[in-house]
């Protein structure tokens, strides 16, 4: 399910021209909530920025594997990196 989630807040970005505000990544996101299984969640919001921050080199949550999302440096605003292939 965390893989269908981060293709989801990756649409989202791609859906916004590349980079979004958490806001809109919500709403874009919560078009799925069911799909997602987002009803697990005491708070899916939380859950969706914590998958954001573990796949970005810039949050000190980065997980170390892929670098996915990067912090455009506006608050609560992210972009999607460009993928190598």
């Amino acid at each position: 399910m965390k893989r269908l989630l981060l293709r989801k807040i990756q649409f989202a970005l791609e859906h916004h021209g590349g980079s979004a505000s958490l806001k809109d990544i919500y709403t874009y996101v919560e078009k799925s909530y069911y799909q997602l299984e987002l009803d697990r969640y005491k708070d899916w919001k939380a859950h969706v920025n914590k998958q954001i921050r573990a796949h970005s080199s810039d949050s000190a949550s980065f997980n170390g594997t892929e670098d996915l999302f990067y912090s455009t440096g506006n608050k609560g605003i992210w972009g999607l990196r460009q993928s190598n292939h």
